[in-house]
């Protein structure tokens, strides 16, 4: 099955605790901004863009999968809020704004869905949608360190660990030659020390995007390159984050997922 066709995604960082998280980190990042509206250009089911909406900015969104806009529509109504959507391609933006905003995100590493190409096509694009000094903020996996390791499987903590009940989850990788990956999740249900059953979800195709190629992208369509940040707090479960520093220059191979955030001359 395609996870994005599936309701695998529906709650995805709707818990108490990551909302909690979200928003004390978006809290920071945008508290010294004057913006009061933010698009979501690829919102999935919304998880990451509600702590926005509950830390009182006026936000939209957009993504290419009609089954997650559904849900998030869902998600926030149940969270109290309203939002405008739209059903398109993050690369095509501003064919679906019809007002200028003060920020753009994309999260969830969804950028790396198009070749880096279309993140050309993306930045160039969300710049006719954004006000004067906008700012643009992604997440992403360390690209940078998956393509020095090229993992084939990993193993991350059980769904379900009881005596008579193991539920496990493998990430599987599948590595093409131009550099491009698959994502397979395995779920794998053991009961009472016998395998009951095994379940697949498959990802859409990434292209991976290291740092210094966004960040070429970004100076070529006249971007000012603001900060970084080390998101594995709020991405990685603790046991599978690594020894860090406290420097994001230092630690950078160590990180898994970050983000980037960028403003407009």
């Amino acid at each position: 099955m395609k996870i994005y066709d599936t309701a695998a995604l529906y709650g995805q960082n709707m818990s108490d605790e990551q909302q909690s998280k979200l928003m004390e980190f978006y809290r920071d990042l945008l508290e010294e901004y004057d913006i009061a509206t933010i698009h979501d250009c690829t919102i999935g089911a919304g998880g990451t863009t509600i702590p926005l909406a509950k830390l009182g900015y006026k936000v939209s969104g957009s993504d290419i999968s009609e089954n997650l806009l559904e849900r998030t529509k869902i998600n926030f109504n149940e969270s109290g809020y309203e939002i405008e959507l739209f059903n398109s391609d993050l690369r095509n933006l501003d064919t679906v704004l019809r007002e200028p905003v003060d920020c753009i995100i994309s999260t969830g590493n969804s950028l790396p869905h198009v070749t880096n190409e279309g993140v050309r096509d993306f930045v160039k694009n969300a710049s006719k949608c954004l006000n004067p000094r906008g700012l643009l903020f992604i997440d992403i996996r360390n690209w940078d360190q998956l393509l020095d390791e090229k993992p084939l499987i990993k193993t991350w903590d059980p769904i379900v660990m009881t005596a008579e009940e193991h539920i496990g989850l493998h990430q599987i990788f599948v590595w093409h030659d131009d550099q491009s990956v698959e994502f397979a999740f395995a779920t794998i249900k053991d009961e009472n020390g016998k395998h009951k059953e095994t379940k697949m979800l498959f990802a859409p195709m990434y292209y991976p995007l290291k740092r210094s190629t966004y960040e070429r992208i970004l100076m070529d369509y006249g971007y000012d390159l603001i900060n970084y940040y080390d998101l594995d707090s709020i991405w990685i479960h603790p046991s599978q984050q690594r020894p860090k520093s406290g420097s994001f220059e230092a630690d950078f191979h160590q990180i898994a997922w970050y983000g980037i955030l960028a403003q407009k001359k």
